[in-house]
C-alpha cells in the first residue's frame, strides 16, 4: 500500500533491533550510528536468516547467521568471512524503508523505491482535523500525560479489527470485568459526520435520538480505581476515524479534563492486525493515573483477545449476508470508507514520479 503505516513506538528502537511483519513483509527497526531510526527488509540475501535476530553493531544491523552488516540504506557494508579488500557483491542488500518519527510513533513507507507523499495521519501530539479537541487555551498551563501501550497482534483481518474498534455494543459483555461491568447494552443512535474529502469520520451522540443512555462509571475494581482519581462520568465524547486505520476515542468531563484514545491499526498478514494504542490526558496527570491506566488496558486488552475465538469460519452454513443494526451504523460507515479507499484505483502520476494524492491523504 502507498501510504504511511504505523510501525511501532519510538521507545521500542532503543540498541536492540525490532522484528516486525507488516503487509506480510518482515522487517527490522534499529538505529544507526547518529542514532536514527532506520527500517529495512529483515531477510538476509544471502541465506534467509532473520536480521531481527542479529544486533546493532557500528549503527548496521549484523546478521546471526554469519555476521553480514546492513547500513540503513540496506547495503551490505561487511562480509566477515572475506578480506574487506574482497569487493562485496552488488546484490548483496535488503529493501530500504522510509522511516519517519513523530510525537514518539513510527511510521514506516513500504513500497520500497516510491516517492513519500503526504504526512502520516493526525495524532494525540496536536488537535486533529476538523475535530472538537479542546482547544490549546483549554488545557494550557495543563500537564498533558502521554502514554504508549505495548503493542498487540490481533489475530483477525484488518477489516474486521477496524469494525471491532468502533462496535459499542460488545462492551458490556466481552468486557465484563472492566469498562463494561453493569454498562447498559442500550446503544444511542449516532450522529455521523463525514470527512468532505471522505478521508475520516466523526461519530457523536445523536440528540435526536429516539432513545438515549445516561453516561456511567465502570463499577467493580475499576470503578472503585476511578473514584480514587475523582473521575466522574464524561460530559462530551467522541469517536474520530481517519484513513487510513485510525481511531480516536476523546472522553470531556465535567472539570475540563479530558482522555484521548488514539488507535493505529496495521495489517500484519491476510489474519493479523498490528494494535498501537496511545493515550494523552489531563485528568490525573500523575504517575498513579499512569500506573492506573496502565492495569487497566492491560486487562482489556486481556478480554479482547476472547473476541477472535468466538468467530465460527466461514462454511456451508454461512448466511449470504451478515445482519446489521442501528448500533452497527458507525462500524459500516468506516468500513464503507476503508474498501472506497482501498479498491481505488492506483492514481496518476502527475509530477513525472510521484503518484498524486489519492482521497483522504494529507499534504
Amino acid at each position: 500500500m502507498n501510504m504511511w503505516q504505523c510501525a511501532g513506538w519510538s521507545d521500542e528502537v532503543t540498541d536492540h533491533p525490532v522484528g516486525r511483519t507488516l503487509l506480510n513483509r518482515r522487517i527490522v527497526m534499529f538505529r544507526d550510528a547518529n542514532g536514527t531510526a532506520r527500517t529495512v527488509g529483515a531477510r538476509c540475501p544471502h541465506r534467509g536468516a532473520d536480521l531481527a535476530s542479529g544486533t546493532v553493531v557500528d549503527g548496521c544491523i549484523e546478521c546471526p547467521f554469519h555476521g553480514w552488516r546492513f547500513d540503513g540504506d540496506g547495503q551490505c557494508v561487511r562480509v566477515p568471512s572475506q578480506p574487506a579488500t574482497v569487493k562485496i557483491p552488488p546484490h548483496a542488500r535488503v529493501p530500504a524503508f522510509p522511516l519517519l518519527e513523530r510525537n514518539g510513533v513510527l511510521w514506516v513507507w513500504m513500497s520500497a523505491g516510491e516517492i513519500q507523499l503526504g504526512v502520516p495521519p493526525s495524532d494525540a501530539g496536536g488537535i486533529q482535523r476538523g475535530v472538537p479537541v479542546p482547544d490549546p487555551p483549554a488545557t494550557a498551563g495543563r500537564n498533558v500525560r502521554r502514554i504508549f501501550f505495548p503493542p498487540q497482534l490481533i489475530a483477525a483481518p484488518i477489516l474486521r479489527t477496524l469494525e471491532n474498534a468502533f462496535d459499542e455494543a460488545h462492551l458490556p459483555f466481552i468486557h465484563r470485568k472492566t469498562f463494561g461491568a453493569d454498562r447498559d447494552p442500550l446503544v444511542e443512535r449516532k450522529h455521523i459526520a463525514v470527512d468532505p474529502d471522505g478521508g475520516g469520520l466523526v461519530a457523536q451522540e445523536d440528540p435526536d435520538s429516539p432513545w438515549h443512555t445516561a453516561p456511567t462509571l465502570p463499577r467493580g475494581w475499576v470503578g472503585v480505581l476511578a473514584a480514587m482519581l475523582g473521575l466522574r462520568a464524561p460530559v462530551a465524547r467522541y469517536v474520530r476515524f481517519e484513513l487510513p486505520c485510525v481511531n480516536h476515542v476523546y472522553l470531556e468531563y465535567p472539570n475540563g479534563t479530558y482522555d484521548l484514545f488514539v488507535t493505529y491499526l496495521t495489517p500484519a498478514d491476510d489474519a493479523h492486525t498490528w494494535l498501537f494504542v496511545s493515550s494523552a490526558r489531563t485528568r490525573a496527570p500523575h504517575a498513579l493515573g499512569d500506573w492506573i491506566q496502565r492495569r487497566v488496558l492491560a486487562r482489556i486488552f486481556a478480554e479482547g483477545s476472547r473476541e477472535t475465538t468466538l468467530i465460527l469460519a466461514a462454511g456451508s452454513d454461512s448466511p449470504p449476508r451478515q445482519v446489521s443494526v442501528e448500533s452497527d451504523r458507525t462500524s459500516l460507515r468506516v468500513r464503507q470508507l476503508y474498501e472506497r479507499w482501498d479498491e481505488a484505483p492506483q492514481a496518476p502520476r502527475d509530477d513525472g514520479g510521484a503518484r498524486a494524492q489519492r482521497p483522504g491523504e494529507a499534504l
